[in-house]
C-alpha cells in the first residue's frame, strides 16, 4: 500500500474517530452538566494515567515487531490479553482496599465496576488495534470505536428516559464505562480471526519479552512526560477549584487538543521524508508545515476569541460560562505547541527523541512550579496561562535546537506568505507525482 494511500486512509478514519469522540463529549456535558461531566472526565483522565504507566507502551512494539515480523504475532496478541486482564483486576483491588470513601458525583460501586472494564478494555483497544496498524488497517479498529461511541450517544437518557428503559442518570455511566471492555473484546475477537493463527497457548519467551521491553522503554519515559504536561494542571485544578470549575477547565483543554489532531496527523508524514531528503529540502517543509499550522489556527482562534463569549455556553450547556476566559489563555500555547508536532516528529524519525523530551520536560517543571504558586490563588485563569507559559517554552527549546542544525530566521515558523500557496500546491504536485511512479 502506497505512503499516500495509507496517510489518507489514516486522516479519515482517525478524523472520523475524533469527531465521534467530540460529538459524545458535548452530548455528555450538555445532559450531565458541567460538575458530573467533569468529575466523570476527572476520573478518566486518573485511568488515563494508569493506562499509560501499566500499558508500558507496548502498543509501538506490537506495531514494531508485528510488522518486521520479528516476533510471532500469537505470542504479542496472548501477552496482550493476559496483561490488559491482569492489569483490569489489578486497578479493582487497589480501589476496593485503598478507597474507603464514595466521590460526590461517583459512588464506590462505579469505581470498582469502571476500574476493571474501562481501563481493562482501553488496553485491549489499544493493543488489538496495534496488529491492525502494522498491516495499514485503520478501517477495522475506527469501526469499532465509532460504533461504540454511537451506541453511547443513543443510549443516553434524554428527558430522564433512554430507548432502553432499564438505562437512567444513575446508571449510564456503568454503561459508558463497561463500553469500552465491550469495544476490546470485539477488537480482540477480530484479530485473532484476521492475524493469529497459532494456540493460545504460547507466550513470550525471556529474549523476546527483553527486547519488546527495550524498544517501548524509551517511547514510555516520552509518553509519561508529555502525559503530565498535558493533564498535570488537572490535579490542581480538581484540588483547589470548585466542581464547577473543573468541569470547564477540562473541556477548555479537551477543546485544546482538537487543535492538536491534524498537527498529528501531518507528523506522521514527516517520518519517511527524514531519512532520503536533503538537508535544504527538509528545511523548508518543516518551516512550511510550521508556519502554515500557524498562520491556520491564528485564524481560527481569532474568530473563536471573537465568539467564544456566547458560542462555548451554547455548544456545552449553559453550565459551561467559565470557559472563555481559560480558553483566551490558553491561546498562545495553542499556537506554540501545533506549530512544532512536525519537527518534533523530525526529531524523532532521526532517532533523537530525547531533544523533545529533554524540551518537554522543561515545559513541566514550569507548568509545575507555576501551579503550585499560582493555581491556589488564581484558579482555572492561572492554569491556562501557566500551561501556555509552558507549552511557549517548549517551542522556543525545540526552535533553538533545530535551528543550530538548519540555520534559518525564526520568522519563518511564524510568518506566512504569499508565495507559501504556490509551494503548497507544488508539493501537492510532487507528492501525486511520485505516487503515479510508484503505480507504474
Amino acid at each position: 500500500m502506497h505512503a499516500a494511500k495509507v496517510l489518507w486512509q489514516s486522516m479519515v478514519w482517525r478524523g472520523l474517530y475524533y469527531i465521534s469522540a467530540f460529538v459524545i463529549n458535548i452530548v455528555i456535558a450538555r445532559h450531565f452538566e458541567a460538575a458530573v461531566s467533569g468529575a466523570v472526565y476527572y476520573l478518566g483522565s486518573i485511568y488515563a494515567l494508569i493506562l499509560l504507566v501499566s500499558s508500558l507502551s507496548l502498543e509501538s512494539g506490537i506495531i514494531y515487531f508485528a510488522a518486521k515480523k520479528e516476533i510471532p504475532a500469537t505470542r504479542l496478541f496472548n501477552f496482550s490479553i493476559v496483561w490488559s486482564l491482569f492489569t483490569g483486576l489489578m486497578s479493582f483491588l487497589i480501589i476496593f482496599y485503598f478507597f474507603y470513601e464514595d466521590h460526590p458525583f461517583i459512588p464506590k460501586t462505579l469505581l470498582l465496576y469502571s476500574s476493571v472494564l474501562y481501563i481493562s478494555g482501553n488496553l485491549l483497544i489499544t493493543y488489538c488495534s496495534g496488529f491492525f496498524y502494522a498491516d495499514n488497517n485503520f478501517k477495522i479498529p475506527s469501526i469499532v470505536i465509532i460504533a461504540g461511541t454511537l451506541i453511547l450517544v443513543i443510549l443516553i437518557p434524554y428527558g430522564g428516559r433512554s430507548i432502553v428503559p432499564a438505562i437512567n442518570n444513575e446508571n449510564y455511566f456503568y454503561v459508558y464505562f463497561g463500553s469500552y471492555f465491550v469495544q476490546g473484546l470485539c477488537l480482540a475477537i477480530a484479530t485473532k480471526l484476521k492475524y493469529i493463527q497459532g494456540s493460545l497457548l504460547q507466550f513470550l519467551s525471556r529474549a523476546e519479552y527483553k527486547m519488546l521491553l527495550r524498544y517501548c522503554g524509551l517511547a514510555f519515559t516520552g509518553n509519561l512526560i508529555f502525559f503530565l504536561l498535558y493533564r498535570i494542571d488537572y490535579f490542581f485544578v480538581e484540588k483547589y477549584c470548585t466542581a464547577d470549575e473543573l468541569g470547564n477547565y477540562i473541556q477548555v483543554s479537551k477543546l485544546v487538543h482538537l487543535f492538536f489532531i491534524l498537527p498529528t496527523i501531518l507528523a506522521s508524514a514527516v517520518f519517511p521524508m527524514t531519512a532520503g531528503g536533503h538537508k535544504e529540502k527538509i528545511h523548508i517543509l518543516l518551516t512550511l508545515l510550521s508556519r502554515t499550522i500557524f498562520f491556520v489556527y491564528l485564524l481560527i482562534t481569532a474568530v473563536l476569541a471573537i465568539t467564544g463569549s456566547w458560542l462555548f455556553p451554547f455548544v456545552f450547556g449553559e453550565s459551561f460560562t467559565a470557559m472563555y476566559q481559560p480558553f483566551l489563555f490558553l491561546i498562545p500555547g495553542i499556537l506554540a505547541l501545533s506549530g512544532i508536532f512536525t519537527v518534533t516528529a523530525y526529531f524523532a524519525g532521526r532517532n533523537q527523541i530525547g531533544i523533545n523530551i529533554t524540551g518537554s520536560l522543561l515545559a513541566l517543571v514550569v507548568i509545575l512550579i507555576g501551579d503550585i504558586f499560582f493555581v491556589p490563588a488564581y484558579g482555572i485563569n492561572a492554569a491556562a496561562m501557566i500551561s501556555s507559559m509552558g507549552y511557549i517554552v517548549y517551542q522556543v527549546y525545540i526552535i533553538f535546537v533545530f535551528r543550530k542544525e538548519y540555520p534559518c530566521s525564526v520568522a519563518n515558523f511564524f510568518i506566512f506568505r504569499r508565495s507559501d500557496w504556490k509551494q503548497i500546491r507544488h508539493s501537492v504536485s510532487l507528492l501525486r507525482n511520485k505516487e503515479n511512479e510508484n503505480k507504474q
